[in-house]
């Protein structure tokens, strides 16, 4: 078994779960451990300091960011163009109309929010002005690192560690994850599908190796507003929680953001069929579908 460290600890309103290969792997690991915090910091809307809560405090205003937020913007954005909107991370004003006004674990199960939904407004009115690091968002938006801000971390701190010397990293943030280089053992990462709300046990083993994957699902982070259920995926042709079949993706990608991204867009257009990346569909009557070569990571 090759040298290695690993450690559990909660960030981003989840459970992280860095594991380092090679040499300095405790060292490593720290450094993993304050890039998640230095970037939960950076991007989460429920810390008002932050630069995504200060980007949407200005909103109207250019706003100088750092790059690692310039980056995420940037991402984002290009995530709804590719998407053909099914992703959209202007929906925040939408999201606390419904209750979803904080961090999840302080969210009462019955919410006083505002059962009127509205449409999602896109990204074609958000200026990134790469030479002066300027983000410029309409006054009447806000930006949801949701969706995308996890994979991203992953994929920004697999490769940080990776180029500092590591032999291999994987880093979890809640089942988005990003995997480089070798695993203590073998050629291959091997990852469990665990969502107890959907499957009891592991829903599928993967074998993975230099790529992302991400899970999805609406049977998680649900609450009441305005008498009726509501859940954190909205679809952005209505502002309103998604109401397809579908209640879980995994998607495999070669980036972990993507494979977030594409995750939470087959649950808002529930066309499995159309994904051209490898992905797992779990439908509310139990009903799977697979896309791509998902089988061929399958254990």
């Amino acid at each position: 078994m090759r040298p290695h460290a690993e450690q559990r600890f909660a960030a981003m309103g989840t459970t992280a779960h860095v594991v380092v290969v090679g040499p300095d792997a405790e060292e490593h690991v720290g450094h993993a451990m304050e890039r998640v915090f230095d970037l939960e910091q950076r991007w989460s809307r429920f810390v008002p300091t932050s630069e995504i809560s200060q980007l949407n405090a200005a909103a109207g205003e250019s706003v100088e960011v750092s790059p690692l937020t310039l980056c995420l913007v940037d991402h984002a954005v290009a995530a709804w163009r590719l998407t053909g909107g099914s992703f959209d991370p202007t929906m925040v004003l939408q999201l606390q109309d419904a209750g979803y006004d904080r961090s999840f674990e302080r969210i009462e199960m019955a919410s006083p929010g505002h059962d009127q939904p509205v449409a999602g407004s896109g990204c074609g009115d958000v200026h990134v002005d790469r030479c002066r690091r300027e983000v410029t968002i309409p006054a009447d938006i806000g930006l949801d690192p949701g969706g995308i801000g996890k994979g991203l971390a992953a994929d920004i701190i697999t490769r940080e560690l990776t180029d500092a010397g590591a032999w291999g990293v994987m880093v979890n943030l809640g089942g988005d994850l990003a995997v480089r280089g070798l695993p203590k053992e073998g050629e291959e990462w091997v990852v469990n599908i665990v969502e107890p709300t959907v499957h009891p046990g592991a829903i599928t083993t993967t074998r993975l190796r230099d790529s992302g994957l991400a899970t999805s699902t609406t049977a998680k982070r649900r609450w009441r507003c305005s008498d009726r259920e509501r859940h954190h995926i909205l679809d952005p042709a209505t502002g309103d929680s998604t109401h397809a079949s579908a209640v879980l993706a995994t998607v495999i990608a070669g980036e972990a953001w993507w494979a977030e991204v594409t995750a939470t867009a087959l649950l808002v257009r529930d066309e499995p069929a159309r994904c051209t990346e490898s992905s797992l569909v779990i439908h509310a009557d139990g009903r799977t579908a697979r896309t791509g070569e998902f089988e061929r990571f399958e254990l």
